[in-house]
């Protein structure tokens, strides 16, 4: 995923590599330029989960548990579907609130 954040850096690769078939040196820099794409998007792999594993922000701590574990997907899906209809209910007791006092008025 973060390789596709990287298309400005990505696609020139590629297109190096495919000029690279009829020059070498296209080639050699087009590779050197796709190991640029994998580095970077490696080490920002490497902060998200050094991030996940020792923030101490309360409100983020449920989806840092939720990525460290073992089924993470299903953890973070549950999650954010927890969230959600949390936001919703919470939504519709405001909206519900709204409606009541325009009705005393």
């Amino acid at each position: 995923m973060n390789v596709v954040r990287l298309f400005f850096l990505f696609i020139p690769a590629l297109i190096l590599i495919i000029v690279g078939i009829w020059a070498k040196t296209c080639l050699f820099i087009g590779l050197a330029l796709l190991a640029l794409v994998i580095i970077i998007a490696f080490v920002q792999q490497m902060i998200i989960k050094r991030t996940a594993e020792t923030s101490d922000n309360p409100n983020f701590v449920p989806f840092a548990e939720s990525m460290c574990s073992d089924n993470w997907q299903e953890n973070v899906f549950s999650m954010v579907n927890k969230k959600i209809e949390e936001q919703t209910e919470s939504d519709s007791a405001e909206t519900t609130e709204d409606d009541t006092t325009e009705h005393r008025q």
